[in-house]
């Protein structure tokens, strides 16, 4: 049976659930992990004040909040899953090391920011600055899966250095903005300045947008060959919904951003 965690205390400020993970409380008995301190209201309480734990510790997590202002769930885990029945407020799997965080609602802002492994798949919605860094921070997603099976706000894959981001829906303003290194998908439309200031790394579009940034260049067309391994790890996830095209399919390419002397492509699949 899985360790779970329902809220019992609606709460009307902010509820921090850091250090609240599977690896650390597979370790404890049910009395000591009632007691864990966490923050709520800026204010430092027990676990059990805010939420009943039943079942067994184990390498599962189930947390049913009460509503949508329970932060950092998931953030900095390493190993287990952690299932959340509902929606995750900010920073929801924000720095992962490892591990698989699974959101039945949707995400807020800040979803998997600076993550360096694992998995985030929110089945709904997520808010701005997707996989970005921290306020601050320099390096984005660094590594590890984001999967969002809905629409994304702004700023969605911002200094993004490895790994993968997938966006079944729309994304909002600057998607891959100041990207470094990795991959991005969108399957629905992009808003404004799509790809601005991205040195390296592939943003692969589902849709041709209204435009692009004046400083990426169009490339020529392109055999899908080309993109063999990534379009294999996109079936992988996105069963039934990737792009009809063949690999005999030629792709637009772009180029950029040149104002910083990027070498990054933005790849229009249709």
């Amino acid at each position: 049976m899985s360790l779970i965690l329902r809220q019992i205390n609606e709460q009307k400020g902010r509820i921090d659930l850091r250090g609240i993970t599977p690896q650390r409380l597979a370790t404890l008995e049910l009395p000591a992990i009632e007691q864990l301190r966490i923050t709520a209201d800026h204010q430092m309480v027990p676990l059990s004040s805010l939420f009943s734990v039943e079942g067994d510790p184990m390498d599962e997590l189930i947390i049913i909040p009460g509503n949508n202002r329970v932060d950092y769930i998931g953030a900095r885990m390493a190993s287990g899953t952690i299932t959340l029945s509902g929606d995750a407020g900010n920073h929801a799997g924000s720095g992962m090391l490892g591990g698989r965080l699974l959101v039945n609602g949707n995400g807020g802002d800040f979803t998997g920011s600076a993550m360096q492994g694992g998995e985030i798949i929110v089945q709904g919605n997520v808010g701005n600055a997707t996989g970005a860094p921290s306020a601050g921070g320099l390096c984005g997603q660094n590594g590890g899966v984001i999967h969002v099976q809905g629409h994304a706000g702004d700023r969605a894959g911002e200094c993004q250095r490895r790994g993968l981001l997938i966006i079944e829906g729309d994304a909002g303003d600057l998607a891959g903005y100041r990207m470094i290194a990795g991959t991005i998908y969108v399957g629905g439309r992009t808003a404004e300045h799509t790809g601005l200031g991205m040195r390296r790394g592939t943003i692969l579009l589902n849709h041709r947008p209204d435009q692009l940034p004046v400083t990426l260049n169009h490339n020529g067309s392109l055999p899908l060959t080309m993109l063999t391994l990534v379009i294999r790890q996109l079936r992988h996830y996105l069963v039934g919904k990737t792009p009809e095209a063949t690999f005999a399919h030629h792709v637009d390419r772009y180029v950029g951003d040149l104002a910083c002397q990027g070498l990054g492509e933005i790849i229009v699949l249709t």
